[in-house]
Formats: structure tokens, sequence, C-alpha cells
């Protein structure tokens, strides 16, 4: 395993997922993360799912994909329901895990979508316009000798990359809204590459990440010692 392609929250965004593992099959990914929320958008959640199995991706529940098995919170924008998705649709959201673990060459990974299984919950260090979010759950495994080495996320929106003493968090944004985009984790070159979208149909790289040189970057313990000073990651374009 050298390559994994990385997508966020998708938010049926079907154009832009098809955009998305199109570009990241012609990089040669050998795995396919995603973050979940695959309901509640303005396009095809049938046609999401159906993408997403035929890639072999492992994908996770998140809190929109909760609400539409629940049937509740269905006051949100372009919500989807249960009774209007195909059947392969409703039994491929049911199948999915609130978090999975994967052995890398560098280490385990985790997959969630908010932090391990509570699918509200972020983890933010606090900026200059942003208060912090913390996790004692999160905690517990990072100090840990058998801390994960990658942490991946979602739920927030906003791609980024926190890091750990022995773990390296990356939220992996969203397919919808003006932040969209994906990753791929390139285990071999040790980077993280960013790419954005134009358009649907098309994306671009606008940020490749060296994930070892840490320099001028705050390195926390835990989220206990979040304190707010901290500039956040940008892995997309800053929003005009």
């Amino acid at each position: 395993m050298e390559r994994i392609g990385i997508i966020g929250d998708v938010h049926a965004e079907h154009r832009r997922l098809e955009t998305a593992l199109n570009m990241l099959e012609k990089k040669n990914v050998d795995l396919l993360l995603c973050t979940g929320d695959l309901a509640d958008g303005r396009g095809d959640l049938d046609a999401c799912c159906s993408m997403l199995t035929d890639a072999g991706a492992l994908v996770v529940a998140g809190n929109h994909d909760r609400w539409f098995l629940e049937e509740k919170v269905r006051h949100v924008a372009d919500a989807h329901y249960r009774q209007h998705a195909s059947t392969s649709t409703v039994q491929f959201m049911e199948s999915l895990p609130r978090k999975r673990s994967v052995d890398t060459a560098l280490g385990r990974l985790i997959l969630c979508h908010g932090v391990l299984d509570d699918d509200l919950a972020k983890i933010w260090p606090g900026s200059e316009n942003s208060g912090c979010r913390r996790s004692p759950e999160l905690d517990s495994l990072l100090l840990q000798q058998s801390a994960p080495r990658f942490f991946i996320n979602g739920h927030m929106h906003f791609r980024t990359v926190v890091d750990f003493t022995r773990t390296q968090m990356i939220n992996a944004g969203t397919l919808k809204g003006q932040y969209a985009g994906f990753c791929m984790l390139d285990l071999t070159a040790l980077t993280l590459s960013s790419f954005n979208f134009t358009d649907d149909a098309q994306a671009e790289l606008v940020r490749t990440f060296d994930l070892f040189e840490r320099s001028g970057r705050r390195i926390w313990c835990s989220t206990e010692e979040f304190d707010g000073s901290w500039e956040p990651v940008m892995l997309h374009r800053p929003a005009c």
C-alpha cells in the first residue's frame, strides 16, 4: 500500500465524487477512504453509494447518514429520504461502521467521521477566530504507545492537518461548498497532496504537503493542550 485516496464528506455531490474517483484512479491509488455524510445534498445519493461500492472504498457513517436511516433531522437543506432511496443504497448505508482501522507501512490508520464513535464531535486547536474543541476520548488513544500514525476524519468541512507527537490528524474536508476538494496520501514520498475542484468535472492540485517537515508547526501531545494559539494548516485554496 503506497498511495491512499482520501475523500471527505460527500453530501450527494455525485458529479464531484465521480471526478475525484477518476482522478485518484489515474494516480494509481491502492486504497480509497471516505469519511461519510453521503446523504443530504444537491445530488444523487444512489449514484454516490453505487460509485463508492464499485470503487471498493472503505467508508464510515456520518451523522447525516445516521439521520437519514433514522428518518430524523429531515429539515436540513436538500435532505434525502429513506423511502426515496434504492434498496441497495439503504443496505449500503446500514452496513457502514462508525470507524475503521487500517494497517499501513507507516503504522495504523484510523478512519472516522467525527471523533471515533461520536459522529458529532470535532477536534480544533483553536485560532484567532475560533475556539478550541478537545476530546478526552481521542486523548486516551493519543497518549498510548500504540497510538495510530494517522487519524483521518471529516465533519468540519475544512481540510487541514493537526500534528500530535505520534499521530497526524488529517481532516478530509468535503466535496461540498467553497472548500470542496479531496486528498491523496503518499506513504512512499511521505506527502499529502490536496486537490481543489475548479468545477464539478475538474480538479487541480493546489498543495503538496510534506508530512515530516514540521518546523514552524505546533506539535501537541493531546487535545488537552489546545490553547487557541495555532495557525491552521489550510490544504485548500483560501476562499476569495
